[in-house]
């Protein structure tokens, strides 16, 4: 049985590991930038944090650099999160990374993570579809129809940084619009996995 000393060691480990898993659970959003009451931040968080991904909204804050990142979480597939990290040059660096878990539970463990560089004009061919697609004007979150609950489907959450500004948007499950569009940008034209159709949703 351990002594007094070896308990309160005990405890204030057991406090610093749930401090830590908190704080880095913390950080990914703006307080309400979801919407109010809305639990996703802590969900998507818990998975961003299972793929070893940075918080874009608190780099926003210090760093100028413009990068874009795609989270999809399917309810029953595994979650699936791409980073493009523009360079000073033009040129930027694709991120993909896959956690064994599925999307709509737990996250699992990182199994995939895996980084090439793109060229300036693959880059610049990605930055002009995000101004024609106007992603920096898109709402973060949609009205929702009323009386309608989203049963099994998938969050796609995109986000950006760009001198210094953030902007967010979710959608659940779209089969076509912008952000739709740029997902699969994001997953195929870039990333370039491949998807069977009846994964895709």
């Amino acid at each position: 049985m351990p002594d007094r000393a070896g308990v309160r060691i005990l405890v204030c480990s057991i406090f610093l590991v749930a401090a830590t898993l908190s704080f880095g659970q913390a950080g990914f959003f703006a307080d309400g930038s979801l919407g109010k009451d809305n639990p996703h931040p802590d969900w998507y968080s818990k998975h961003l944090n299972a793929l070893h991904e940075p918080s874009l909204w608190e780099s926003s804050k210090t760093q100028k650099a413009q990068t874009y990142r795609f989270l999809w979480l399917r309810t029953f597939h595994h979650p699936i999160a791409i980073r493009l990290d523009v360079k000073p040059y033009g040129n930027s660096l694709l991120t993909t990374k896959i956690s064994s878990g599925q999307g709509g539970y737990e996250p699992g463990r990182l199994i995939r993570n895996s980084t090439r560089k793109l060229s300036k004009e693959q880059t610049a061919w990605f930055l002009a579809r995000i101004e024609e697609l106007r992603f920096w004007s898109l709402p973060t979150k949609e009205a929702e129809e009323p009386n309608v609950i989203n049963l099994d489907g998938a969050e796609w959450v995109l986000e950006g940084t760009k001198d210094g500004d953030y902007h967010l948007v979710d959608r659940w499950s779209p089969d076509k619009g912008a952000v739709h569009a740029l997902g699969i940008i994001m997953l195929i034209d870039l990333a370039k996995l491949k998807l069977l159709y009846q994964e895709v949703y």
